[in-house]
């Protein structure tokens, strides 16, 4: 029997071990996720970076100092957006609970009155409604990367900030914002996916990669989002096995994981 184009490109070499790698990271995931709609909660280790803001909310109270919160330059649709945007609520909370200010600012105007309504919504969790002024803590420049990254420098000039969390979507507008954060001596943490080299030089504290995702859901303590991220480390870690065994193997001289991988 004959076979059409579409399936002898499928079932040629090297197709037939991704597709079962495809059809096992797919099986894996959805896995996760049920046992998270069950209510199965996964532990997630401590993460640095997160310690730290918190630690940071209360060195701002000594020094009588406000704070900052960064979700980049992105909008709703941005997956780091909406990490940031979940650490922003948390943070804001928990500086509400002890009279310290979050401050935040962002290119995108829909991000802008969400950041409103998340440090609104931060005062009445905390108790502390009468203390929320509306437009006093978010500002916005302007929707370009630079004329934001000027309008941020300026804002945290202005406010001097003991802790700036920058956690979102991020480019080259991090270098202008984490210098000026550097020269008002402001603590930075930083969670991003996009721009780390960068990120990584003005930082004190770095969650690399992913890490924001897994600061997000630990805030959030939504368990079929921390499904989802345990589900995305057993793929990982197939991975790394699959890598492992191609080394080991080419070693000993076999291309047979390499054949496997072929297209």
């Amino acid at each position: 029997m004959q076979m059409s184009p579409l399936v002898e490109q499928v079932l040629q070499e090297g197709r037939i071990f991704q597709l079962t790698l495809l059809l096992l990271m797919a099986a894996l995931t959805y896995i996760a996720y049920s046992y998270g709609k069950r209510g199965k909660v996964w532990e997630i280790r401590p993460l640095e970076g997160l310690e730290a803001t918190w630690e940071g909310i209360g060195r701002a109270a000594e020094m009588g100092r406000p704070i900052m919160v960064l979700t980049g330059i992105s909008g709703l649709s941005n997956a780091q957006t909406i990490a940031g945007l979940t650490v922003l609520g948390e943070v804001a909370q928990r500086a509400a609970e002890i009279g310290v200010a979050t401050h935040t600012t962002s290119t995108s105007t829909q991000v802008i009155a969400f950041s409103e309504g998340v440090i609104k919504s931060a005062y009445d969790a905390a108790g502390k409604s009468e203390l929320y002024k509306p437009g006093e803590y978010v500002r916005w420049f302007g929707g370009g990367q630079f004329v934001y990254a000027v309008g941020a420098a300026g804002y945290i000039l202005e406010t001097k900030p003991a802790m700036i969390v920058f956690m979102g979507y991020f480019l080259f507008d991090v270098i202008v914002t984490m210098e000026t954060a550097s020269r008002v001596g402001a603590q930075i943490i930083t969670g991003t996916l996009s721009a780390l080299p960068e990120s990584s030089v003005f930082s004190d504290y770095l969650l690399i990669g992913e890490e924001l995702y897994a600061a997000s859901a630990m805030i959030s303590k939504d368990t079929q989002v921390i499904a989802t991220i345990a589900g995305q480390d057993w793929i990982k870690l197939i991975l790394l096995i699959i890598v492992v065994v191609g080394v080991i193997l080419k070693l000993a001289g076999s291309d047979a994981i390499i054949k496997l991988l072929e297209v």
